[in-house]
């Protein structure tokens, strides 16, 4: 039902619609321009990246949102990441789009550690980490200016351990596209 299909230049168009919507863009860090020349030359650093990796997030092999890897430290055995649906009917799997997540890259990477930044406001999705066992580590004041106002951003982290400790999302395994 779930899949994770690496992202490729065929999909960057819808990519760009979705992440040009205000309710995806309202709680990200960064605004970008509708711009396909843009988004191509995007789409050409990041795949060339060794410390990024992006797919498209599809359920019921319809394509619904992008999620990513991001700051991919192999020394360290740490990495970031962000997801976000663009199809609105789609955004009620949010809560169960990150354990498939994590069961995949913490044993395909064997990272020891992700973090996540969480933009004020984003209630939801601080709810959602802490369920999965992330910790808050700390903040940053004013640290996102958007619509002329600052935000601050909430910085937490999840470690392998604790959230092999939870035990009740394991059975969250799914095809990722390599």
């Amino acid at each position: 039902m779930i899949r994770f299909i690496k992202l490729k230049e065929e999909h960057l168009e819808q990519v760009l619609e979705w992440r040009t919507q205000k309710d995806v863009t309202r709680f990200m860090n960064t605004d970008i321009e509708k711009d396909m020349e843009k988004q191509r030359a995007w789409f050409r650093r990041i795949s060339s990246s060794e410390t990024d990796a992006y797919w498209i997030i599809e359920i019921k092999e319809k394509p619904v949102g992008v999620i990513s890897l991001n700051n991919i430290d192999y020394v360290n055995k740490r990495t970031s990441w962000g997801f976000y649906i663009g199809e609105e009917k789609y955004r009620l799997y949010g809560g169960i789009i990150p354990p498939y997540f994590y069961n995949y890259i913490f044993s395909k990477f064997e990272f020891h550690k992700i973090t996540a930044e969480v933009m004020e406001g984003n209630h939801n999705v601080m709810k959602l980490n802490i369920m999965h066992g992330y910790r808050i580590v700390g903040g940053y004041k004013d640290h996102i200016l958007k619509n002329g106002s600052y935000f601050d951003l909430n910085l937490l982290e999840l470690l392998k351990d604790d959230w092999l400790k939870l035990n009740k999302f394991q059975k969250y395994v799914c095809e990722f596209e390599e």
